[in-house]
């Protein structure tokens, strides 16, 4: 059975605007449906472990979830301190039973199936993490070099990565989705740390990082005005 880890536990401080008092994950992206519908009703397999790595406004996705009929075995792992999206991983890897898992941020609507990234992102010889990323370029997402292999060379957050010699290497977006080693984050400190900038270096010097290159694209609505965008454009989620 596959695992699944939500990441929801940020402060939402680019958010305040639309809510101060609901988490993102629980906020309607089409009509009365929240992120976290979406997320257990239509997007990921029914019947999956799914676990929610909270934090911030934890006893309002508890209530939430008591007040729904999920078909997952669903896990709620509150942060008593703000662990970033890293020491989050780390802590919530602790309550995975499968040797890997995947990892969503819970403020970003997939146009790629979850299937098709399953059976395009298996995790190779000593590979640790592969990341699920776009060919569409997007100047506010975090961006990849990777080389001919899909080893990824860089990584930088809402700005371009350092380039290197290799002509063959090129530049990918990353999706907000990733199949992670179950094994190497449980063995790490449960400790504040973020995946971007300090995991994701670890393991691109380790050669241990790989990426998954599709052509969908996807929502993040992580600010207001992404938000907006997102409400005014109506669109299906399927």
């Amino acid at each position: 059975m596959n695992s699944f880890v939500i990441l929801c536990g940020g402060f939402g401080k680019r958010f305040q605007k639309v809510s101060s008092t609901l988490p993102k994950i629980l906020i309607p992206v089409h009509k009365k449906i929240s992120m976290l519908d979406w997320l257990l009703d239509i997007y990921l397999p029914q019947n999956s472990k799914v676990i929610l790595a909270t934090g911030y406004l934890n006893k309002k996705i508890c209530e939430y979830v008591a007040n729904r009929k999920y078909s997952h075995e669903l896990v709620i792992v509150e942060e008593k301190n703000p662990l970033g999206t890293g020491g989050a991983l780390i802590n919530a890897s602790r309550f995975v039973d499968s040797h890997d898992f995947i990892a969503l941020n819970g403020d970003t609507i997939q146009d790629l199936k979850i299937d098709y990234f399953l059976k395009n992102s298996e995790l190779k010889n000593d590979t640790k993490i592969n990341v699920g990323c776009t060919i569409k370029k997007k100047n506010d997402s975090g961006m990849l070099l990777i080389d001919e292999k899909n080893l990824i060379q860089s990584f930088t957050e809402k700005r371009i990565p350092k380039t290197t010699n290799n002509k063959r290497s090129k530049l990918v977006t990353s999706l907000g989705i990733y199949r992670c080693d179950t094994s190497f984050f449980r063995n790490e400190k449960v400790i504040r740390l973020s995946l971007e900038e300090d995991l994701l270096p670890k393991l691109v010097k380790l050669k241990q990082a790989e990426a998954s290159v599709f052509t969908e694209n996807f929502q993040d609505f992580g600010t207001y005005e992404r938000y907006k965008q997102l409400i005014n454009k109506n669109i299906e989620l399927t």
